[in-house]
């Protein structure tokens, strides 16, 4: 009798196993929500719970980086297991800087000859940073002066002992000395499981941007998204005002009070504004600290955030999520924190109840985008305006799914930034402005 239970015990388990894979599956397809929701429970709960926050360097971090070899050859850097930049930083962040100087000012040509150095390492951001944000990040305090701003910095692995800052607004370089920096283990962070893919600094109407010489591919993405509830908002912005009055209009619910109101749109995104702000803002410093100080009190989840542009216009600070370096853009406001001091008087924000949460299988689709000299060409044909543009680059477009409010696409794309406001490629061929959300910012 045991041996013939034993005869059949094998047989009987796995065919049990694969019955249980079965179920498993079907059921995360036709319900994913059910298999995250006690993975991201606790985030739920605990969303304005400080310590639940991304930390500060890490929103204020760059975004992506670029190796010049010894022939001058440049490549993006990314990976599907490891955050290089983030790893870079930490590297930094553990190193000694001193002796800031300005070694370069409106000189073009010497501006980019620093910049595509042989043999070294390119940390990129989207724009400018204040200098004393960027000490922060960096954890060297007072290395920076307020006046001071950069977006790229670029660490010479041949010069030993030298990192240099750069702000192309003015073909701005300075340079510092670096002590108790780890070359080697830079070397290790930057050829372990690390995609690359060629890349130039070019000049685009005088400022440099990401140049790829041939077509690009890039994977599709899924992405499943949380939505948080009105009341949680509402509680921790209004509270238990007795003045409040409530408004609807056109699918939009305005909850107003002496001193601030909140809006909720039809599309689940959110606007308040703060008519009596606590602290005066007037410099961009002040902008950035405050911008992330307040995200973090109104709950507001950073989890994909990171800094991208700052106008000086009303002190706007805007985060934006990525993947790999690569901005997300969308009609609406997921994806986006911005943050607004509105005529020194005014503060507001405006974010999203949706945010990302977990990816979700998709085709393994990859888009196949055109080179930068045929994008332009494109562009070109298309009788677009070449000098109106101030940035291109690479992204991914959210592609709603209409059966699924809460299960998005992230599409890969070019973007281009046509009168101060990113443009997918796409539509600015085909001059469908008015299928694109203006951004001001």
């Amino acid at each position: 009798m045991m041996e013939k239970l034993k005869r059949y015990l094998l047989p009987l388990s796995l065919t049990l196993a694969v019955l249980i894979s079965v179920v498993l599956s079907v059921s995360l397809l036709t319900n994913p929500a059910r298999f995250s929701s006690k993975t991201h429970q606790n985030r739920s709960v605990a969303l304005h719970n400080d310590m639940n926050s991304r930390p500060f360097q890490d929103v204020y971090s760059p975004l992506r980086v670029v190796k010049t070899d010894d022939h001058e050859h440049q490549r993006m850097l990314t990976s599907p297991t490891t955050n290089i930049v983030a790893a870079l930083v930490k590297q930094l962040r553990g190193s000694e800087m001193s002796n800031l100087k300005r070694v370069s000012n409106h000189k073009k040509q010497r501006y980019f000859d620093l910049l595509n150095q042989p043999d070294s390492l390119m940390l990129n951001y989207n724009d400018v940073l204040a200098g004393p944000v960027l000490g922060r990040v960096l954890n060297q305090a007072g290395l920076f002066s307020k006046q001071q701003r950069f977006e790229r910095i670029v660490i010479s692995l041949h010069e030993q002992g030298k990192i240099y800052f750069f702000n192309d607004n003015h073909y701005q370089v300075y340079a510092a000395n670096i002590r108790d920096l780890n070359l080697k283990q830079l070397q290790r962070t930057i050829t372990h499981d690390v995609v690359s893919n060629r890349v130039e600094i070019r000049a685009l109407n005088n400022k440099p941007f990401l140049y790829f010489p041939h077509e690009i591919k890039l994977k599709d993405y899924g992405y499943m998204l949380q939505e948080q509830s009105q009341s949680t908002y509402l509680s921790r912005i209004i509270g238990n005002s007795t003045d409040t009055t409530v408004k609807h209009h056109q699918g939009d619910t305005i909850y107003s009070s002496a001193n601030q109101d909140l809006t909720f749109t039809a599309n689940d995104d959110v606007i308040y504004n703060n008519f009596r702000p606590q602290k005066s803002v007037k410099t961009e410093a002040d902008a950035l600290q405050v911008a992330y100080h307040n995200a973090v009190q109104l709950g507001v989840p950073l989890a994909s955030s990171q800094f991208d542009t700052y106008q000086n216009k009303d002190k706007t600070v805007v985060y934006r999520s990525f993947i790999d370096g690569f901005p997300i853009f969308g009609n609406e406001q997921l994806g986006n924190y911005s943050y607004q001091f509105v005529n020194g008087t005014t503060e507001r924000y405006q974010f999203s109840l949706r945010d990302f949460q977990i990816p979700v299988p998709t085709e393994e689709q990859q888009t196949t985008l055109p080179s930068s000299k045929e994008l332009l060409s494109q562009l070109m044909n298309a009788n677009v305006d070449i000098k109106r543009i101030s940035n291109v680059q690479l992204g991914y477009q959210i592609v709603p799914n209409d059966d699924h409010k809460l299960l998005i696409l992230l599409r890969p794309s070019w973007f281009v930034k046509y009168d101060n406001q990113w443009i997918n490629y796409l539509d600015l061929e085909q001059g469908n402005f008015e299928k694109v959300r203006k951004e001001n910012f």
